[in-house]
């Protein structure tokens, strides 16, 4: 299998940049390309065309944009997409719609009662992805 487009879903948190690293070192080698997603979720009481709606979006925007700014210039190729619904769902669905060969995603490992009551998206994603998902574990400070 050859791996040329590589999507690595953010939330902007250190797992997240943890995983990011690590798939600009595997693009590096493998002369592949980096698709940064984010997903994220409104709230069941908002409007998509709402301002509140509008202005997450402009927000998101901006954070994905100095999430890939970390990415070396001319190192990779870099495609940054936002994407609205359910965030493993989205997830799953950016892998399929973007032809992407390996998801690469962070995680922090959780457990017990915080795993039960929060759910894993990374969980979620290697279980309903099509083609192969890497974990990077970030342990934190």
């Amino acid at each position: 299998m050859q791996i040329r487009k590589i999507l690595v879903p953010t939330d902007f948190s250190p797992a997240a940049d943890a995983a990011l690293r690590y798939a600009i070192d595997m693009a590096r080698g493998l002369s592949a390309e980096i698709h940064l997603v984010h997903a994220w979720q409104l709230s069941a009481y908002a409007s998509p065309s709402s301002d509140l709606a509008k202005g997450m979006e402009r927000d998101l925007s901006r954070d994905l944009a100095q999430a890939a700014a970390r990415v070396p210039a001319g190192e990779v190729a870099l495609h940054q997409h936002l994407r609205l619904g359910i965030p493993y769902v989205e997830i799953v669905d950016a892998a399929r719609d973007l032809g992407a060969d390996l998801v690469v995603m962070g995680t922090t490992g959780k457990t017990g009662l915080e795993h039960f009551l929060l759910g894993s998206v990374a969980e979620r994603v290697v279980r309903t992805a099509a083609c192969p998902v890497l974990t990077v574990r970030h342990k934190g400070p």
